[in-house]
C-alpha cells in the first residue's frame, strides 16, 4: 500500500511523513481498512537546499520525486498505482499568492485539479486528503459565534479564495465517486522552525522562533491581531486521523472539517515564549511590530477564531494553550536537538517587498 504526500519535502510534509512512517499503517481503499505502509512517495517542486533528515532518506519505504503539478503529465507520473492514498499539501503560500495571483491559481487550483484527474483515471476511489486554510473564512463580526464547518466561505485574500475553490472541487469529486475525499481546514501552523517564508501568518511563528534563538523579531502586523492557531504536532495528528480513521459515512456530504484551534495573537505567542524562557533560563530576544498596511489588512480580513467541535467529535486532536504549543516546539528545537529545520527560501528574489 502506498501513500503520496505532495509538498512532501517542506516542513509540514516531512513531519507528516514521519508520523505515517512511525505508525506504519495507512488507509487502503482496496481493502477498506488500514494496512502496512509499503511505500511513501514525497513529491515536491524541488529538492531542498539542505540535506534531508537521515531518518527519512534511510527508510527503504521512502521514494522522493520532484516536478511541477502545473506541467501536463506530471500528475499522472506520480499516480502510478491503484492502491493509493494521498495527502495533498502542495501550495503557494499567502504572500506569494497575493503577489502573483495567476501563478497562485495555476499552482493551488489547477495543480489540484490535475492531481484529482490523474487519480480519477488511474486510481479511482483513492482516499484523498486536501489541506485547506482558515484563510478561506472571512472576518467574524464582534459578538458573533466562531466560524464552524457550516459558515459561508467569504475569503478576503487570494490565498483563501483559492482554498475555497479547492474545497468545492474536493466535494464535487467526492460526490461523483471519483475519489474518497476529505478536506482539513488548517489554522495558522505554529511554531515553524527555520527561516521565515512569505506566508503572511508567519509572524505567529516568528515571535517565538527568533526570540528563543536570542534574536529580535520584527513583524509587519500589529502584535494584538488574533487568528486561529494550532501546533504542527496537532496538525499532523489531525491529518493522520482524518485520513486513516474517519469514515466516509461519518463525514457525510460536507467533506471539509475545521481542525480544532486556539484564538491567539503574536503577543500571546510571545508571552508564552517569555514564560518558557524564564522557566528554562533561555536568553530571549525582543519581539515587536512595525505594522505595514497590506499584510495588516489581509490578516485582519481573516477569521480570528474558529469552531472545531465537529472535528473533535470525529476524534481529531486539539492543543491546550499557547504555553503548551511553545513548550512542544521548544522541546524539539530549543531545549534539545534540532531535528528538522528547513532552509531559507531558494527564491533569489526573497519574499514580497512588504514582508522584508
Amino acid at each position: 500500500m502506498s501513500l503520496l504526500i505532495t509538498g512532501g519535502l517542506g516542513f509540514l510534509g516531512l513531519q507528516t511523513a514521519r508520523q505515517f512512517l512511525r505508525r506504519g499503517k495507512v488507509w487502503a481503499p482496496r481493502f477498506n481498512s488500514k494496512v502496512p505502509l509499503e511505500q511513501l512517495t514525497l513529491f515536491d517542486v524541488n529538492l531542498p537546499m539542505h540535506e534531508l533528515p537521515h531518518d527519512i532518506v534511510s527508510d527503504e519505504r521512502v521514494r522522493i520525486m520532484t516536478g511541477d503539478l502545473t506541467v501536463e503529465g506530471v500528475a499522472s507520473e506520480i499516480v502510478d498505482e491503484n492502491s493509493l492514498s494521498v495527502v495533498h499539501l502542495a501550495s503557494m503560500v499567502s504572500g506569494d499568492t497575493e503577489a502573483d495571483h495567476l501563478r497562485g491559481w495555476a499552482v493551488n487550483v489547477e495543480g489540484q485539479r490535475s492531481l484529482l484527474e490523474a487519480l480519477r483515471e488511474k486510481a479511482p476511489g483513492a482516499r484523498f486528503l486536501f489541506t485547506s486554510s482558515t484563510a478561506a473564512l472571512g472576518p467574524v463580526a464582534e459578538g458573533s459565534d466562531a466560524a464552524d464547518d457550516t459558515t459561508k466561505l467569504l475569503p478576503m485574500n487570494t490565498y483563501g479564495f483559492h482554498k475555497a475553490v479547492c474545497e468545492l472541487m474536493v466535494n464535487d469529486y467526492a460526490r461523483r465517486g471519483f475519489v474518497d475525499a476529505r478536506c482539513l481546514r488548517l489554522p495558522v501552523v505554529v511554531v515553524r522552525p527555520g527561516a521565515p517564508n512569505a506566508a503572511l501568518t508567519g509572524a505567529w511563528s516568528g515571535v517565538v522562533r527568533e526570540p528563543l534563538n536570542g534574536e529580535e523579531s520584527l513583524i509587519p502586523i500589529p502584535m494584538g491581531v488574533k487568528l486561529p492557531v494550532a501546533s504542527y504536532q496537532t496538525v499532523v495528528g489531525g491529518i493522520e486521523t482524518l485520513l486513516n480513521d474517519v469514515t466516509t459515512d461519518a463525514l457525510g456530504d460536507d467533506k471539509s472539517v475545521m481542525l480544532p484551534s486556539l484564538s491567539a495573537s503574536p503577543q500571546d505567542m510571545y508571552d508564552a515564549a517569555c514564560k518558557l524562557a524564564e522557566e528554562h533560563g533561555v536568553a530571549l530576544g525582543e519581539a515587536r511590530a512595525r505594522a505595514q498596511e497590506l499584510p495588516t489588512r489581509i490578516v485582519q480580513g481573516m477569521a480570528e477564531r474558529s469552531d472545531g467541535s465537529r472535528a473533535m467529535e470525529l476524534g481529531l486532536p486539539r492543543d491546550e494553550s499557547a504555553d503548551t504549543i511553545v513548550a512542544a516546539y521548544a522541546a524539539d528545537y530549543v531545549l534539545g536537538e534540532k531535528p528538522l529545520a528547513p532552509p531559507p527560501s531558494s527564491d533569489p528574489q526573497g519574499p514580497p517587498s512588504f514582508l522584508r
